[in-house]
C-alpha cells in the first residue's frame, strides 16, 4: 500500500484491520481488562449489557468533545469515530439499504468541511436538499432506494452503482 491509496482494496482491508485492531484495545481499557480473551467480571444481566454497550458508544464510536492535550490519544479517538462511519456506510452499501446511505452523507458534510473538501460538502447538501425538498416523493423514493445493485442476488454482494458501472462497463 502507497501513501496515496490508490488501489482501493488494499487500503479498504488495511482500513479495516486497522479500525478493528483500535476499537478492540479502547474496548479492553474501557472495560478494564488486559486482552479480549480475559474474562469480565460482571452480572450476568439485559441491564448491564445495554449499558455497557451504551458506554461503549458514547465513550469510545462518538466521544464527546473534550479537550485533551495527548495528540495521539485524540488522533486515536478521532480515528475510531472516522472509521466507523465508514465500516457503517460499507456495510449499508453491502446490504443495500438506502436510507442509511442517506443518513451518511448528513454525518460526511461536517468532516468534509473540515477537511477542506468543499465540492464534496455542497454535492452532499446539496443532495439531501433535492430528497429532502426539490424532488417530487416518489423521485425522491426512487433516488434513496436506487443507490446499489446487487448483480448475483446473493445478501451483502450490493455495490454501489457507480461502482457496477465501472465493474460492467454500462
Amino acid at each position: 500500500m502507497d501513501k496515496c491509496g490508490k488501489v482501493f482494496n488494499v487500503c479498504d482491508e488495511f482500513l479495516l484491520h486497522a479500525y478493528k485492531s483500535h476499537l478492540i484495545a479502547a474496548i479492553c481499557t474501557e472495560l478494564q481488562i488486559h486482552t479480549p480473551n480475559e474474562p469480565i467480571v460482571h452480572e450476568a444481566t439485559l441491564e448491564w449489557l445495554e449499558t455497557t454497550a451504551e458506554r461503549i458508544v458514547a465513550n469510545i464510536l462518538c466521544p464527546p468533545i473534550s479537550i485533551n492535550f495527548d495528540p495521539i490519544y485524540t488522533l486515536h479517538r478521532s480515528f475510531l469515530h472516522t472509521a466507523f462511519l465508514y465500516s457503517d456506510l460499507r456495510q449499508a452499501i453491502r446490504f443495500e439499504e438506502g436510507p442509511q446511505i442517506i443518513r451518511h452523507w448528513k454525518w460526511w458534510i461536517p468532516r468534509f468541511l473540515g477537511t477542506g473538501c468543499k465540492n464534496y460538502a455542497t454535492e452532499a447538501a446539496n443532495h439531501i436538499v433535492n430528497l429532502t425538498a426539490r424532488f417530487p416523493r416518489h423521485i425522491a423514493y426512487i433516488a434513496t432506494h436506487n443507490r446499489t445493485v446487487n448483480m448475483d442476488g446473493t445478501p451483502g454482494h450490493g455495490k454501489p452503482l457507480d461502482q457496477a458501472i465501472e465493474h460492467y462497463n454500462l
